[in-house]
């Protein structure tokens, strides 16, 4: 099925229904066919493709994980022959010792790339525009996606790079950036250099912020245009699905529109895995229907939101969601990157010769920026070498991390007795604050459950 961007946003529930229906069906029959894992799963939960009749069958289908994508590593997901794969991308994880691969065929490749060019041209973007994209390493992957996607729409381009937040400013007034791609909390850090430097916002060309990779909180919103007297929109992506283009924002701000041309979004309860209606806060789980090289059938995303499934005042038909408000899986977001603790406490004992050593993770904020330090619990039975070899060992063990998730941290060795106090909460996560010294846990994932509407 095809249609052209700018009609699809627009279809009527009925064809919605249609559209979905027939790209289900095709798309569990290619997976079962094509995919070991999903034949072992729908053979275990006993359903043949050809008994998906109607969107009500969805809910019986079988979910899948990142976990059981880092464990089918290289190229066990893969619904195409290698030959017709053009581009591999991996996904650094702590949660395992293997990375997450995605292939692309050259559609897959063109369907992101389209996505990514409605997304911003949806918040405004055109070939006038000068668009600077500042993301961190471990967003690599998105960043390529926005950069292509702008070039689509040709508008000039200054790509992701390593430069220090002064020489980004810089190029930002030199270049007269009138559109910036970044994370939240990054924009709130420009914000403060910028400030800082002496610069007044007549020396800056911008005119809109598109803000990803977290969440965007509307008094960060508010503060951030009523201090850079500009307009933001937000956007949401998932790697393993479509890219940066699976929601964004149109002009009226209601909720995040989901490209529902191309994924079937659901929301459940996390803990028994049942469907939940509209307006009812749950995980995300998605169903991708036009992914060639890795289709996935009801991925938990992990992320808490709700949809609304009312046309937007602005036309579209797609459904919205709400901005995210936490995560059930207990996964820590840093900058737009996923950190499992649970892979942590693993890629820590590879570094230990297997022992597992006592740890916890410490967030802590400067400038806006959450920066990341893991306590090692570590005493003479576990290192009994000289103080530089322990130095040493704390660099490979930061660089080793930086590698496994594309997130810097800082390693720091303590006494056991220094953590001990903070071992009882499950995981491990505390925050830090600066300007007291204490250290206070994270509240729980389920915390992040807002109560559902009646």
């Amino acid at each position: 099925m095809s249609m052209e961007n700018n009609r699809v946003e627009y279809l009527s529930e009925d064809a919605w229904r249609q559209w979905h229906i027939e790209l289900l069906q095709s798309t569990v029959n290619r997976v079962y066919e094509r995919v070991p894992f999903y034949k072992r799963a729908l053979d275990k939960a006993g359903i043949r493709p050809e008994e998906i009749e109607s969107m009500e069958d969805l809910k019986a289908l079988p979910f899948t994980s990142r976990m059981e994508l880092a464990s089918n590593y290289p190229y066990g997901f893969f619904a195409v022959p290698l030959r017709d794969i053009v581009r591999i991308h991996s996904l650094g994880t702590s949660a395992s010792a293997n990375p997450i691969v995605l292939g692309y065929t050259l559609q897959d490749l063109s369907n992101r790339k389209s996505l990514t060019r409605r997304f911003l041209a949806t918040c405004g973007v055109t070939p006038e525009d000068i668009v600077q994209i500042c993301l961190d390493p471990g967003m690599a992957i998105p960043g390529q996606d926005f950069k292509e996607g702008a070039e689509t729409l040709g508008a000039l381009v200054i790509p992701p790079d390593p430069l220090s937040t002064r020489t980004r400013l810089q190029i930002m007034m030199d270049f007269k950036t009138s559109v910036l791609i970044t994370t939240p909390s990054y924009a709130q850090h420009l914000m403060g250099r910028l400030f800082q430097n002496g610069l007044s916002l007549a020396s800056l060309s911008l005119k809109r912020l598109i803000l990803v990779g977290e969440t965007l909180k509307e008094e960060t919103r508010r503060e951030i245009e009523q201090k850079l007297e500009l307009e933001t929109r937000a956007g949401y992506g998932i790697s393993e699905i479509t890219g940066p283009g699976l929601a964004y924002e149109c002009q009226c701000r209601c909720g995040l529109h989901l490209s529902l041309d191309h994924v079937i979004p659901e929301v459940i309860d996390p803990y028994s895995g049942q469907q939940l209606g509209p307006g009812h806060w749950g995980e995300l789980v998605l169903t991708t229907v036009t992914n060639r090289s890795n289709p996935l059938i009801r991925f938990r995303t992990g992320d808490i939101t709700k949809l609304d499934m009312e046309p937007c005042v602005c036309g579209r038909t797609t459904w919205r969601m709400a901005p995210v408000k936490g995560r059930t899986d207990g996964l820590l977001a840093i900058r737009g990157v996923l950190i499992d603790p649970a892979g942590t406490g693993d890629l820590i004992a590879r570094w230990a010769g297997g022992k597992r050593l006592p740890f916890l993770m410490v967030l802590s904020d400067k400038d806006h920026l959450t920066r990341l330090e893991l306590w090692i619990a570590i005493d003479e039975e576990i290192f009994s070498g000289s103080l530089p070899q322990l130095h040493n060992w704390i660099r490979e063990m930061e660089s080793a991390f930086k590698e496994a998730t594309g997130i810097s941290c800082r390693i720091k060795p303590v006494e056991i007795r220094t953590i001990v106090p903070y071992l009882k909460d499950t995981p491990p996560i505390l925050r830090y604050n600066t300007n007291t010294g204490e250290l206070s846990p994270l509240a729980p994932p389920s915390s992040a459950l807002p109560p559902s509407r009646p």
